[in-house]
């Protein structure tokens, strides 16, 4: 069992790492890149993590270095809306266009006096003082 074992990680040790893309350029070449991309007007060939080169679209066989993906298009089912047994209704008479309302967003309307503005009533007494302030001031500034 250990035997085994050791002789598979000398296999894993030895073995090349293995490429990921070709290139195939136009005069029959090829050239094994861990990674190939395309940009406007060129394209770029890391052949290891030191060496990058580019090339023009007219030296690389661009079909058969990027092939086309063969990959099936997934669809997304859409929200359906339930129908009802019910038979469509036919308009009779002209439809009334309706009024467009602005963001359609509404808040409520609060009323005009709220009973927490209004002032306390003090049955006969003397008006509070930051009110008797502010009568004060304003008769200074009229004054």
């Amino acid at each position: 069992m250990m035997r085994m074992i050791i002789t598979a990680l000398v296999l894993l040790g030895l073995a090349t790492p293995s490429l990921a893309a070709k290139v195939y350029l136009k005069d029959g070449g090829v050239i094994g890149a861990r990674s190939v991309w395309r940009s406007p007007g060129k394209v770029h060939v890391l052949v290891n993590r030191d060496t990058l080169t580019e090339y023009a679209p007219s030296e690389i066989d661009m079909k058969r270095t990027f092939p086309r993906r063969h990959h099936v298009v997934r669809r997304h089912p859409h929200a359906v809306i339930p129908h009802k047994g019910t038979a469509a209704v036919v308009p009779t008479q002209a439809a009334v266009p309706q009024k467009k309302t602005g963001t359609g967003i509404s808040l409520p309307s609060l009323p005009t006096k709220l009973p927490e503005m209004s002032p306390p009533s003090l049955g006969g007494k003397e008006e509070g003082t930051i009110r008797k302030q502010k009568r004060e001031m304003q008769e200074r500034l009229n004054e």
